[in-house]
């Protein structure tokens, strides 16, 4: 591992500054008036999201600290934890301070539940055919909803419940009326940011309606796929920006239209479509581009690690690898080997054990650890599209894959995110 740091290191230095090596398009004055783009040095910054983070912060991360240790000792908490991710949206993005006292007393209660009403939060709901039971918010159960029918198409299983929680967008139109209220925020105004909304919808709907093994879990006379064109038509038609090739949230500043790039959201969207989408060769440039911007608009995470982040950008970057230039592939190599022995360095102790701080919950942390190794190809030589030497794989990948494997045994922690960081470290294609 020390050789593989001191490679990517020497690399990285020989390159210089990677962001360097594409050139910076001068946006300043070649748009219209009433719209900004986001550039280097330009962030949304809202005073309302560090408000709220000095008057909830000490007392939200108190109890999520204490939901990760007992994840640790081996309790699912699958309520407590929804209702976490909620709060954790609702700090974030919104000033209802009334709703957010309400749900932190919801989850210090939840906290006292058995372990049969914790576990309730994982089954299909007989109302509308939705997960996440302990969501109170739609957009969440909607995201919520996506990785247990992967699970259950993989087991050949079919919901027990009518999917009727998809009723508010079951046509092109209402898909279109849904998302484009979201696409700008006002937060000065109103005290929301649907950047979060935006995300999760994108990311849930997505697979719901993107990912062809789900397509057989839908009533015939559901039109799925022409619900999924008008979700393209609106991605690609009204939403993506042609120079750039990504997507992101747009505000309302100073009676200016602040259009941004969002990582998170713009891997969604090429994931889910298998990379099939416009202008790909202006995405892979943009995330290049934009290395050293603070995440989502870029992959900095302030000196700390995050695999989910780290993830996003290996898959950008392989559903880009065929239309880069090889100054970019170059680049883009020195990049990978640097994140891989990042994460293998800090993101997990010597025992294979993720480090969960950055999320909600440990299925998390070994999710998106899981998930990023995967996609590097640390531990299935067909994955590995970056190498330069196709018989070059790391010296410890199956002794790291069987620590991994022990810990989600012992950790004994059954949910969908889970399941599906078995699966992929048991893969052999």
């Amino acid at each position: 591992m020390r050789r593989l740091l001191t490679t990517a290191l020497a690399f990285g230095l020989a390159m210089a500054d990677p962001v360097d090596v594409l050139a910076q398009p001068d946006v300043a004055g070649a748009r219209a008036d009433d719209t900004v783009y986001l550039v280097d040095g330009y962030l949304p910054r809202f005073s309302l999201k560090k408000a709220m983070n000095k008057r909830y912060g000490v007392a939200f991360d108190k109890l999520q600290t204490t939901i990760l240790q007992r994840q640790m000792n081996g309790e699912a908490l699958t309520c407590s934890t929804q209702i976490l991710t909620e709060a954790h949206w609702l700090i974030q993005y919104t000033n209802e301070t009334a709703r957010i006292d309400r749900r932190l007393e919801d989850l210090r209660r939840s906290l006292n539940y058995p372990a049969t009403r914790q576990r309730q939060a994982e089954l299909q709901s007989p109302e509308d055919g939705s997960w996440g039971g302990c969501y109170e918010e739609w957009f969440l159960r909607v995201h919520a909803s996506a990785d247990p029918m992967k699970v259950l198409a993989r087991q050949g299983g079919r919901p027990a419940h009518p999917l009727k929680f998809l009723e508010p967008v079951n046509t092109p139109q209402k898909v279109a009326t849904y998302l484009r209220p979201l696409l700008v925020s006002q937060v000065q105004h109103n005290g929301r940011n649907h950047r979060k909304e935006l995300n999760l919808m994108i990311a849930g709907l997505g697979q719901i309606l993107f990912l062809p093994e789900l397509a057989y879990m839908f009533d015939p006379s559901f039109p799925r796929e022409e619900i999924a064109q008008g979700l393209r038509d609106f991605m690609d038609k009204e939403w993506q920006d042609p120079e750039t090739g990504y997507w992101g949230p747009w505000y309302e500043i100073d009676g200016k239209i602040v259009k941004t790039e969002d990582l998170s959201i713009t891997f969604h969207i090429a994931s889910y479509r298998a990379g099939q989408i416009p202008r790909i060769r202006e995405m892979v440039r943009t995330t290049l581009r934009i290395r050293d911007r603070r995440y989502p608009f870029g992959w900095h995470d302030r000196g700390t690690q995050n695999n989910h982040h780290a993830y996003d950008v290996v898959r950008l970057l392989r559903l880009g690898w065929p239309h880069m230039s090889d100054e970019e592939k170059a680049n883009a190599w020195a990049e990978i080997l640097i994140m891989m022995a990042r994460a293998r360095r800090l993101s997990m102790n010597t025992l294979a054990e993720f480090d969960a701080s950055p999320y909600s919950s440990v299925d998390e942390a070994y999710y998106f650890g899981v998930s990023l190794f995967d996609e590097l190809g640390y531990f299935r030589d067909s994955k590995r599209f970056w190498a330069f030497w196709p018989t070059w794989k790391p010296d410890d990948s199956e002794e790291l894959r069987q620590k991994i494997l022990a810990n989600i045994e012992r950790l004994g922690v059954r949910t969908p995110m889970m399941h599906e960081a078995k699966r992929k470290l048991l893969a052999t294609d």
